[in-house]
């Protein structure tokens, strides 16, 4: 096999020989990611606790969302309710009910519920009492579901120390219309850009978009802020260029690089006492393609993260995200 291989490299070429190999790699690699992705991953199947975990923060974060609106609809979520009261009523739930996500669902469901009731509307027919019942005996925390603010409260914080700044961010849907200038979006990116990446390559670029046919155009791609496009009238698009990753380890690092740079993004804007939702990019290439058209992306460019910002209005509200213990994330590695 080596003679052969040596053969190949002197009849192609050195040069195209690497090509080959490296490319060979890189279809390996990716085809492994794309196996633990089918393996682990709640798309294919629900077959574990973390998946149906996720699932139940999927559809309770739904819920939270739906008490956003400045009018309530009404038996919103149907067939979502319906899923997350079969999830919530699953044993090895119930056996978690103290983690963090598990109580936070249990709370939204039972406020869902308490809703309907204080106006008389009825649910009975996908939410029974029995149920209601059920999963207010498991709770053991009471919060309003949603948080709600003035302007001045919400950027209280903006130049406090880090700890008590970093827990005053939060997702803002509800702007004015009125512009951030320029100069402000600039003195954003200023900070944004301190952010730390691979080898220092600095693969990001933040397009900015303030027309409003554009936008709603880029919006309807995402879908996830219907009900709120209207008073938004300016656009950061978080983007990283494949250009920068010169290894097939690298393949997956724009996202990393995206995510960090995404976060000091958010910082900096809060910090100017903007407001930003951040809507995830998660989709597929026929998406990519449409975006890339859009923004006339070259085709090396790959959309991490929209940000839609703005000024908040004077009184609006944000979910109230409940974060997972200490003792859920840090986990000490024995020797």
């Amino acid at each position: 096999m080596r003679i052969i291989k040596l053969l190949i490299r002197k009849i192609i070429g050195e040069k195209l020989f690497e090509s080959i190999s490296l490319f060979k790699l890189l279809i390996i690699n990716t085809y492994i990611d794309a196996m633990m992705f089918f393996k682990h991953s709640m798309v294919f199947k629900q077959n574990t606790f973390n998946k149906i975990e996720s699932k139940i923060i999927l559809h309770y974060h739904g819920i939270e969302k739906g008490f956003l609106h400045e009018k309530f609809r009404y038996r919103f979520g149907e067939k979502g309710i319906i899923g997350l009261i079969e999830l919530l009523k699953n044993k090895e739930v119930i056996e978690n009910q103290k983690r963090t996500q598990i109580l936070a669902a249990y709370m939204a469901i039972c406020k869902y519920y308490e809703k309907h009731q204080k106006e008389g509307i009825d649910i009975s027919d996908y939410y029974s009492s029995n149920d209601y019942v059920f999963f207010k005996s498991l709770l053991t925390i009471d919060f309003d579901i949603v948080k709600e603010h003035n302007h001045t409260e919400f950027f209280e914080h903006s130049k406090s120390d880090f700890f008590e700044f970093s827990k005053s961010r939060g997702s803002v849907r509800n702007f004015t219309g009125e512009l951030v200038s320029f100069e402000t979006i600039n003195k954003v990116i200023q900070i944004a850009k301190t952010a730390p990446s691979v080898c220092n390559r600095q693969t990001i670029k933040v397009y900015y978009a303030e027309k409003k046919e554009i936008i709603s155009r880029i919006l309807s791609l995402q879908q996830g802020l219907k009900g709120y496009s209207d008073d938004i009238n300016q656009l950061l698009i978080v983007v990283s260029d494949r250009n920068y990753f010169y290894t097939v380890g690298e393949r997956n690092q724009l996202y990393i690089d995206g995510g960090v740079f995404l976060m000091n993004l958010l910082y900096a804007l809060h910090y100017y006492k903007i407001g930003a939702c951040p809507a995830h990019w998660g989709f597929n290439y026929q998406q990519d393609r449409e975006i890339q058209k859009e923004l006339g992306l070259s085709d090396s460019e790959k959309v991490i993260c929209l940000v839609p910002i703005g000024i908040p209005k004077n009184e609006f509200k944000t979910t109230l995200s409940i974060r997972r213990d200490n003792e859920e994330i840090l986990k000490i590695v024995n020797s």
